[in-house]
């Protein structure tokens, strides 16, 4: 009788496992409709049509057009379902009656549960200010919304394995990038490689001219080559610049040692999307060594990562635990705020304590 009852709970869970592998195989499915829309050839563009639906329904503003609910529902919801169960359907051959029933009633709950709410789940509904994603694995709203605005990019609904695996975590093409320490041999080396992934701008402000009026307001990622030079008061004159955007704005700080109390405040802060490049400091002045370390990063990059070590294995696992164990020092002795639409008050805040 144990062993039956064991059976059975090893069966139960196998049959939570083919539920999650099958919200996956729809994020890669959902890669594929992408590449199908932008392909040269009409029938793929055509056969993945009803998917483009679904990025009018919730356009790229992130405002919810409910004219297209029902078609929202026939071409991205109903076919997601239909992919998920497909997948089982496969694996019925192969697996317990049990495991494959399981699987069957997550995922027609799930499919109830969006359907009830006319598509209106945590991952897809109206904004007016993005809330920067807090890292972590698994593919929050934040995160997702970023796909609409995004559409070739932050592909993963659930867990960001399929944005890992096909380096779509992050949009490079198209934005602007303001680089401070382009003149060195790393920044210089980031900063070549951003233009060859398309970059719309690629600015390269001399030493002190990174928070130049103007300069902050116009930018959408700002790269912090300079790995002493402190970053309190570029990084807050960013995020006030951009602090009526539909988007928060995204910081690259370079260091050499993640042990940075600031640092670690500001990669769970919800006012900027914020990313740790650790570098050792003989891979920033060597020029071969710096381009290489460059292409490292960006891979990191590439894939959504909020700490990117450019490192050995051995390294990287020992930055991540010191950073992770490092003490986070706020700005100006700020607070973490839940959202970036609580940022005015803070902003009063910050702005008496730089004057005293």
């Amino acid at each position: 009788m144990a062993g039956s009852g064991s059976s059975q709970v090893a069966q139960v869970a196998l049959g939570v496992g083919v539920w999650v592998a099958g919200l996956h195989v729809f994020d890669a499915v959902h890669c594929v409709l992408h590449a199908m829309l932008r392909s040269r050839f009409r029938a793929l563009r055509l056969l993945a049509a009803p998917h483009a639906i679904h990025h009018r329904w919730l356009d790229e503003r992130l405002r919810i057009h409910p004219e297209l609910r029902t078609a929202n529902f026939l071409g991205h919801i109903l076919p997601e379902f239909a992919t998920q169960v497909v997948f089982t359907a496969v694996l019925a051959t192969l697996l317990p009656a049990t495991t494959i029933g399981v699987a069957l009633a997550l995922q027609a709950a799930v499919f109830v549960g969006v359907a009830s709410c006319r598509g209106l789940d945590p991952n897809h509904r109206p904004v007016e200010l993005l809330d920067a994603g807090r890292p972590s694995l698994l593919a929050l709203p934040a995160y997702h919304a970023l796909h609409h605005v995004h559409p070739d990019a932050h592909y993963s609904a659930y867990s960001k394995l399929v944005d890992w695996v096909v380096g779509s975590g992050t949009m490079l093409r198209g934005r602007r990038f303001v680089v401070d320490g382009a003149e060195s041999p790393f920044g210089g080396a980031l900063a070549a490689a951003l233009e060859g992934e398309g970059a719309a701008s690629v600015e390269r402000p001399g030493a002190g001219e990174v928070v130049r009026a103007g300069r902050l307001a116009s930018a959408d990622v700002l790269v912090l080559a300079r790995p002493d030079a402190p970053i309190e008061e570029a990084v807050e004159r960013f995020v006030e610049a951009t602090s009526r955007r539909l988007l928060p704005p995204e910081v690259w700080v370079v260091r050499t040692d993640a042990r940075d109390p600031l640092a670690r405040h500001y990669h769970g802060d919800v006012r900027v999307e914020f990313r740790v490049v650790v570098v050792p400091a003989d891979r920033l002045r060597e020029p071969a060594a710096a381009a290489r370390a460059a292409r490292v990063a960006l891979r990191g990059i590439r894939r959504g990562w909020n700490f990117v070590p450019v490192e050995s294995m051995s390294a990287t696992l020992r930055s991540l635990i010191a950073f992770r164990g490092t003490k986070p020092a706020p700005p100006f002795g700020a607070a973490l705020i839940p959202h970036r639409a609580d940022s005015t008050a803070l902003r009063g805040s910050l702005g008496s304590r730089r004057a005293g």
